[in-house]
């Protein structure tokens, strides 16, 4: 590594996630929708113990089922483990099981289920209803769900051994969701939780219109570009534009002198190296590989988009972080329309569910899906506080 390089290191240049090159919106995890991530719920007080709050009921009708029914699922589990000791559950004339009893004071299950509607029924019940409408609609996954499902186990998996703990301890220790005791359980936990996501998800790709996902794909597919380059960044107090700007014009003054054209790509990854102000691609000569027009600067695509492979650009190209020097080196044709319709179909419902545009989606989509289901309550109770919940949700829409 030449010796301006190593300068800029001992600085304090590392490397970032994030380059200074891709788009703000971009920026944030994979295009996904509500996922089981951000459902479970390590308390940091202890590290110890999974939060067992009850969950309000907007965030069950968001899409983040599990924890909304953890509670009641623990309570009625424990009443089913009680059960199952005696073979022969006792009942009483009208019918009615005996839960338990106290000095002859019978508690039936209705009185169970008076007791916990309030609280957790509401939570519970459309957990149930919707667990079930998942199942019929979603009755296989695609590769990328699976490697999805396959990410979040790892993620956790890779948490558990930064802290030094065994994965199956980590799983009912940690997280102590029901009848999860190892990797195998946790996945089809984790599998049958992201199947209500994929349900949703296709109820919206399902309805979008043959134009709304046309016009998605001319707006972020695109062919897929290798490219080098180098960011003189302008920054207040220290580099103005115009320094900037000067500055990238000399680097492309030098690369003009390089002759040899099998030695372009060597030179311009030394000139990265040693000047550019992108922390996350100085280091490897300015590299980022297979990139697309949804994932980039605006301008910045435009100018590496007008290049040849193997052309770099004669005039510096302005980004919202300063002036670019850019050298494109191969690309991939974008894939037709037709041949991944699917696709981006998919990719079209994520984007919207992921959108800050309308944050009550998901309470409306799910709503209309247990509409098609001819979702009935009977219960007046449970009925009332939904249609209240879903009426309060949709109300906020901005």
């Amino acid at each position: 590594m030449p010796k301006d390089t190593e300068k800029k290191n001992s600085k304090g240049k590392k490397k970032s996630s994030t380059t200074k090159v891709v788009k703000e919106s971009t920026k944030r995890v994979e295009k996904n929708p509500v996922t089981i991530e951000e459902k479970l719920v390590v308390r940091e007080e202890n590290d110890r113990k999974i939060e067992r709050k009850n969950s309000k009921l907007d965030s069950l009708l968001n899409n983040t089922p599990f924890i909304a029914a953890l509670c009641v699922i623990v309570i009625l589990g424990s009443v089913t483990i009680l059960l199952a000791v005696n073979k022969r559950v006792p009942r009483l004339n009208n019918g009615d099981e005996v839960v338990a009893s106290v000095n002859g004071k019978e508690f039936t299950t209705n009185d169970l289920y008076d007791a916990l509607k309030e609280d957790l029924g509401t939570d519970a019940l459309v957990d149930l209803i919707d667990t079930y409408i998942a199942g019929k609609e979603v009755t296989e996954f695609s590769d990328d769900d699976k490697a999805h499902v396959d990410d979040v186990v790892n993620y956790y998996k890779s948490y558990a051994t930064s802290n030094n703990v065994n994965f199956d301890e980590f799983l009912t220790t940690y997280l102590a969701l029901p009848g999860v005791t190892n990797e195998k359980e946790f996945y089809d936990y984790v599998l049958e939780d992201y199947r209500k996501v994929v349900a949703v998800r296709n109820f919206i790709a399902d309805e979008a219109s043959e134009d709304d996902i046309k016009k998605y794909y001319d707006d972020n597919y695109s062919d897929k570009i290798t490219f080098r380059h180098i960011l003189i960044e302008v920054k207040d107090g220290e580099t103005s534009d115009k320094d900037a700007l000067k500055a990238a014009k000399d680097l492309i003054k030098k690369l003009d002198k390089v002759t040899d054209s099998k030695k372009l790509e060597s030179e311009f990854s030394e000139l990265a190296k040693d000047n550019s102000d992108d922390p996350s691609t100085y280091s490897n000569g300015g590299l980022l590989e297979n990139q697309t027009k949804a994932q980039l600067d605006e301008n910045f695509w435009k100018g590496l988009s007008e290049l040849k492979d193997g052309e770099y650009t004669k005039e510096p190209v302005k980004s919202a972080y300063g002036y670019h020097v850019i050298l494109r080196l191969s690309s991939t044709p974008v894939e037709k329309y037709d041949d991944i319709k699917d696709q981006v179909k998919v990719a079209y419902a994520e984007d919207k569910l992921n959108s800050d545009e309308d944050s009550t989606l998901q309470v409306s989509k799910w709503d209309e899906l247990r509409k098609k289901y001819k979702l009935t309550i009977n219960d007046d109770f449970i009925k009332n506080k939904y249609e209240e919940v879903i009426k309060n949700a949709l109300s906020t829409k901005e």
